[in-house]
């Protein structure tokens, strides 16, 4: 009955608006500057609703990006913190989401996608870009923040020490599920293997927001004859514009310090 309530109350405040919706989930921050943020439109609402149901049961600030009046609406009744994105005010537009994304309709999907992220960056807030499709059974704040909880589970003597993750302006998940794999290995797959966009972290910081901002960019104009052109996926562009930084990354102490965490190292 009281989380019954507390929706209520979220969805009264919930006007469309990108600002209202991250006020909304401000209470789940618990002053940490962190944020979930996913996108999705009506037709996949069941996922939506079950990434929410899990978001809220692990204490997770989220906040949906509605691609679609219909997700808006089904996500404000929930009292879900949501928003309408620049497609859902957009008329006659409708998402085509067929595997080979490069239909224009994804491409403006991507395009969207990308410059809401760098747009939530830019206004201070750490932000993990999520896909709706992932279970959350734990809030993954504490342990992208390191704070001092975390640093008791996962402290630099740990086998997945969270000051590593910490340290990076940007983080992305890769296509090998396995992270006690990856620390074994040395991260040798993250360096060579292709890297998932479904978990992809941006800080708030100088580099972390040139970095969401060029994302953006190369997704939604990139240059002709750069290797961005023709990309038909803004996960393609994710991939490119971290193998680009990865030249300037040093063998630094840090370097070694996220490898042996699973991790591997892009300068920026």
């Amino acid at each position: 009955q009281a989380n019954a309530s507390a929706g209520r109350r979220v969805s009264m405040g919930l006007d469309g608006t990108l600002e209202a919706a991250l006020d909304a989930a401000a209470p789940a921050m618990r002053g940490l500057r962190f944020v979930l943020l996913t996108f999705g439109n009506a037709a996949f609402s069941e996922l939506l609703r079950n990434f929410c149901a899990h978001a809220r049961r692990a204490g997770a600030a989220h906040v949906v990006g509605a691609v679609d009046v219909g997700a808006f609406e089904l996500l404000r009744e929930s009292g879900s913190p949501c928003y309408k994105t620049p497609l859902a005010l957009a008329t006659g537009y409708s998402l085509d989401g067929a595997n080979s994304h490069s239909s224009g309709s994804w491409k403006a999907f991507a395009a969207m996608r990308t410059g809401e992220v760098a747009r939530v960056v830019a206004t201070g807030l750490d932000v993990l870009h999520i896909d709706t499709d992932v279970v959350l059974l734990r809030d993954p704040a504490p342990f992208c923040m390191c704070t001092a909880a975390a640093r008791a589970e996962f402290g630099d003597a740990s086998r997945f020490p969270c000051s590593a993750l910490r340290a990076a302006d940007v983080a992305v998940s890769s296509d090998n599920m396995g992270p006690s794999r990856s620390v074994a290995g040395g991260a040798a797959y993250h360096g060579a293997g292709t890297f998932n966009s479904g978990l992809l972290l941006f800080r708030a910081t100088a580099a972390g927001r040139r970095f969401a901002a060029q994302w953006h960019r190369n997704v939604a104009s990139p240059e002709r004859g750069s290797r961005f052109w023709g990309k038909t996926s803004d996960q393609q562009a994710s991939c490119d514009l971290l193998r680009l930084h990865r030249s300037r990354c040093e063998e630094t102490r840090l370097h070694a310090e996220v490898r042996r965490a699973g991790l591997q190292c892009y300068g920026a």
